[in-house]
């Protein structure tokens, strides 16, 4: 099940995906040429070319000295476990987000998707770059710091010279990374027939972007998979994500859920569920 948005599904659908369905593993060359490719398209604060050095890439940074970025180990490991690129390639990316986290200027390397409730803009104290989704809520995108966040303006978009679909695709494309890398969900298990059947399962995080995991069409789908039932999601803060089966008869629990926290939330979203109709996410009114 892959849901597509605004036309921007299908490009991110490629983009993150690029590494996958390899049917033989890349020479030294080509893997140079891919990482290069996916760290420019997903930092568009960073020059990236080929460096002085055999098999090494150079990070050129506002306002920082250049970063060297050897590739020898990591195509060794690539080498290794050829299928696992995506997951290699997102520990590697943190690695170096990490280093160059205190570059400031640009605004910081790593640009993450935010849920807030559509009430976030009349708040907010000032104009933010957004996009509105369904009626009670708007995906904004955040800079991440290790001390924090701040969301993006327009004017930051006028000083990269890209616009608001670009960040789209790239704040998704990290967000599916994180995703693929490892994100702790809890479940609730009941016996069926003698194996474990999954009823519930839930994201919860201080960081601020766990609702945003209903943008992604592979989480719908690793939903569906977990749950072995069609999906009802629950964002009721920015923070979490609760879903659980249609027919697990477990909807009135759901929504008490959702509201409770959506009513003691810091930061709330939305006390809505919402499921995925032909294709596109809906209101779930059942």
């Amino acid at each position: 099940m892959r849901h597509r948005s605004d036309g921007l599904q299908a490009y991110l659908w490629d983009l993150v995906t690029s590494a996958m369905g390899q049917q033989t593993t890349m020479n030294a060359h080509d893997f140079q040429n891919h990482v290069l490719k996916r760290l420019t398209a997903l930092r568009p604060g960073w020059t990236v070319k080929k460096g002085p050095e055999p098999f090494q890439l150079i990070i050129r940074r506002v306002q920082e000295s250049d970063l060297r970025f050897n590739l020898d180990s990591f195509y060794q490991q690539y080498r290794e476990q050829p299928s696992a690129l995506d997951r290699l390639f997102a520990a590697r990316l943190r690695r170096l987000d990490q280093e160059c986290d205190s570059e400031a200027a640009f605004g910081a390397p790593l640009i993450l998707p935010v849920l807030r409730p559509a009430s976030f803009l009349e708040s907010a104290g000032g104009p933010v770059v957004y996009r509105r989704m369904l009626g009670d809520m708007v995906v904004t995108y955040a800079a991440h710091y290790a001390q924090g966040m701040r969301y993006l303006l327009p004017q930051d978009l006028t000083a990269w010279n890209v616009g608001r679909d670009h960040v789209e695709v790239i704040a998704l494309s990290n967000l599916a990374l994180m995703f693929r890398n490892g994100m702790k969900f809890t479940g609730l298990e009941t016996d069926k027939n003698g194996r474990a059947q999954m009823l519930m399962l839930s994201y919860v995080d201080a960081r601020p972007y766990g609702a945003a995991l209903m943008l992604l069409p592979e989480v719908w789908a690793w939903l569906e998979e977990m749950l072995e039932d069609l999906p009802v999601v629950g964002v009721p803060e920015r923070g979490s994500l609760i879903a659980a089966g249609q027919r697990a008869q477990l909807m009135g629990r759901l929504r008490h859920d959702v509201h409770e926290r959506h009513r003691e939330a810091a930061f709330p979203v939305s006390d809505h569920l919402y499921c995925v109709e032909n294709g596109r996410i809906r209101q779930y009114a059942r």
